[in-house]
């Protein structure tokens, strides 16, 4: 139609029009497009150019087709077609899409603000709905493994709609990753997730319980400056407390949510449903988060090697040192001497492992929200390394220093700076992340919010002091002050001719 504008399908068919961008992830695009067929506003998610080739991605597009067209819920985005196109650069390569609903509202990632917690009867009824959603999932055999703010679509009427099962599996289905590998959000992932254990319907309950506690208070309950760091206090450190202003009976089934043992949570998602809305129908919840430093014990191995004192040695410039270092020097004079020099050697080796294990978060979910932000409540990342340099003083330690400053590196939640006002992005990355920002504004067709950030990038692998770019969409187009001025013009040419009626009007008076 527009010849500086041509037309994008999504299919070479040219059935689905893209008609606009409406969010960028690490692994795709959505476009909100048109159905030319059935003359229907579709969204369309492309995966990039990039990743065409890797089958990884290419698993993870068909796995989130495959599972959600299974499901017919109010409360999960619905799916309608899947296909794949021909790249545009000629090499033959096809890439996938997906059409599925479009739905008018945002991430629940975008309605949260730091500090400011959400009205508990709205906590309640957003959570409900999406347990509703993720049981329906549960009921159909289905675990999503990703729950998050971010795949959580509130429309203005205050409908729940999940999306991005793109790592959900099947309960008897073949993992879509290898053995170990580690899938989901650092923020909000289950503790046997993070020990890289199969994940049943009890992991999302607590990646729920930890969307809900974030509602609530204003604030994530685990925040640590890696990932690393963040995933082992989802699996030692005890569940805050929540604000005075929680009703009890609602606090009591967040905790039970987030038990760190699946069999003391709720069953499934719509067990936790029900109690969302009906408190009172839930027996007081086991104070099951205590036992945390025997479950971290576990992860590093069945032998009895102190989990935080090799959590220590692998990870002192994490936001966990502080309370590890004191577990550290206890052992080293006392327990050691009386064990074989071999221990500690096996601590170390154990916990690096543990380390590789928990980096994969980043390779599988290294688009969208999946992410670190929970660095900004924290500290920057670049004392710790400071204090850390400061302390070592033999030469052989540089070697093991080198070992632990990987997980130094943070990645940040681009889904959760979408859609937010540029000014207060770039602050907070400078301030809480020791980032460089660069701003880049982005052209808007009228569809975008002003001055709101539409992408962030490098987001993975950072470090402070790193340089960002971060996107913004630019003023919306008017091109009706154009077309107003001629009218302007109008009565100007008129006014010369207004004096003249007036002086024959005064001349005939006489």
């Amino acid at each position: 139609m527009d010849p500086n504008n041509p037309e994008r399908f999504a299919d070479d068919a040219r059935r689905y029009r893209l008609d606009a961008r409406v969010a960028t992830g690490g692994m795709g695009e959505v476009w909100r497009a048109t159905d030319t067929v059935l003359g229907r506003v579709v969204a369309v998610k492309i995966l990039k150019a990039e990743y065409a080739d890797d089958p990884t991605f290419r698993g993870r597009f068909e796995t989130e087709a495959r599972n959600a067209a299974a499901l017919f819920h109010p409360n999960v985005a619905g799916i309608f077609d899947f296909g794949q196109s021909a790249t545009s650069d000629g090499s033959g390569s096809t890439r996938p899409y997906l059409v599925m609903e479009l739905v008018d509202g945002q991430p629940l990632s975008a309605l949260l603000r730091p500090d400011q917690p959400m009205d508990p009867a709205i906590v309640v009824d957003i959570m409900a709905q999406a347990a509703d959603g993720i049981g329906a999932a549960h009921r159909a055999g289905i675990v999503h493994r990703d729950v998050k703010p971010a795949n959580l679509l509130v429309t203005p009427d205050r409908t729940v709609k999940i999306t991005d099962f793109g790592i959900a599996r099947a309960a008897d289905g073949l993992a879509l990753t290898q053995t170990g590998m580690v899938m989901g959000t650092p923020q909000y992932i289950s503790p046997e997730q993070a020990q890289g254990m199969t994940a049943g319907p009890a992991a999302d309950v607590y990646s729920l319980g930890v969307v809900a506690f974030e509602c609530l208070a204003g604030r994530r309950p685990f925040v640590a400056e890696t990932a690393v760091a963040t995933a082992l206090a989802h699996l030692r450190d005890p569940v805050p407390d929540l604000p005075g202003n929680v009703p009890p009976g609602l606090a009591s089934v967040v905790r039970r949510a987030m038990a760190k043992k699946p069999e003391e949570r709720f069953a499934d998602g719509a067990e936790l449903a029900r109690a969302l809305r009906d408190p009172s129908s839930v027996a007081a919840p086991a104070a099951a988060a205590e036992p945390a430093p025997t479950q971290a014990t576990q992860v590093l191995g069945g032998a009895a090697v102190p989990a935080a004192a090799a959590a220590a040695t692998a990870f002192p410039p994490t936001g966990a040192a502080a309370v590890v270092t004191e577990e550290t020097t206890e052992p080293a004079g006392a327990d050691e001497p009386r064990k074989t020099p071999v221990l500690p050697w096996v601590a170390g080796i154990l916990a690096l492992l543990l380390v590789a294990a928990l980096v994969w978060i980043f390779v599988a979910t290294s688009g969208g929200d999946d992410d670190d932000p929970a660095a900004p409540p924290s500290e920057t990342s670049s004392a710790p390394p400071t204090s850390s340099a400061t302390t070592e003083t033999t030469t052989s330690e540089p070697t093991s220093e080198t070992t632990s400053a990987e997980p130094e590196t943070f990645d940040l939640d681009v889904d959760s700076y979408r859609g937010r006002n540029i000014n207060e992005v770039r602050d907070e990355l400078r301030d809480q992340f020791g980032l460089e920002v660069t701003r880049d504004e982005v052209e808007n067709d009228g569809s975008q919010v002003p001055n709101t950030v539409s992408e962030i990038s490098p987001s993975t692998g950072l470090t402070a002091g790193d340089s960002v770019t971060v996107q913004f969409w630019g003023p919306e187009p008017s091109p009706e002050p154009t077309e107003t001025q001629p009218t302007e013009t109008q009565p100007t040419e008129t006014e010369p001719t207004l004096p003249v009626p007036t002086d024959t009007a005064t001349t005939e008076a006489p």
